[in-house]
């Protein structure tokens, strides 16, 4: 992580609750700046002037819901990482904003060392789910699967792409990967494309959706995506 303090965007209609994340988030050393908006409107129109390096979003909010703001947000600013923060874990909401593109996914009960950790994966490129979270996909993904009569042929992937794929699917970015397997973020980069091509899919968080449709990788129930 740069040695500059991340800038962070708090989206939730409660107040209370803003002060008292705000307040934990306070006490992290790379936290800095720290704006808040009550619902999605609000959001976007913030978006006009602020770049924030990460954005806590709430899903059920008046005037607009978490989930049309990120779609919105997402489209005029794709770079934007948004971690979707609630007291929600249906199959539903976890579909929709894992498919607009989120780059997490967690509750609002979680702990201060989940906060942290969150907010370190998604900044430095990866991906972080909490387990309920994880379990409600892989719960969904599993019904899937069961109620398929005909599979189509799936794509043949090498070991090398088995192998990243994998650790994709834990949240590691391609520098973190690089690392543990021995070869350069650019050959990653070259092994990803290859999987977009072979599943049809087009960014990581949808190539993470695919694999456990498929049953490409499996997951325990203490793995992170």
């Amino acid at each position: 992580m740069k040695e500059n303090k991340l800038t962070l965007l708090v989206v939730d209609d409660h107040k209370i609750f803003r002060d008292g994340l705000k307040l934990l988030l306070s006490h992290f050393s790379f936290i800095g700046d720290m704006y808040e908006a009550s619902n999605g409107v609000e959001f976007l129109d913030m978006l006009e002037e602020l770049e924030p390096d990460i954005v806590l979003m709430d899903i059920n909010m008046p005037v607009m819901g978490g989930i049309e703001a990120t779609n919105r947000a997402l489209a005029k600013h794709p770079g934007l990482k948004i971690i979707v923060l609630t007291t929600f874990h249906d199959d539903h909401y976890v579909e929709q904003m894992m498919i607009a593109g989120v780059e997490g996914y967690m509750l609002k009960r979680s702990t201060p060392e989940e906060f942290e950790s969150a907010i370190r994966k998604v900044y430095s490129g990866g991906n972080y789910f909490s387990d309920e979270i994880v379990r409600t996909v892989v719960r969904k993904l599993n019904r899937i699967r069961e109620e398929a009569m005909v599979r189509t042929s799936l794509p043949v992937l090498t070991e090398r792409e088995q192998e990243i794929l994998g650790l994709l699917c834990q949240g590691f970015n391609n520098e973190k990967i690089g690392e543990m397997i021995h070869i350069s973020p650019k050959t990653i980069e070259k092994h990803k494309s290859s999987l977009f091509q072979k599943t049809d899919t087009s960014n990581t968080v949808n190539l993470i959706i695919y694999a456990f449709k498929n049953g490409l990788v499996k997951i325990g129930e203490n793995d992170q995506l």
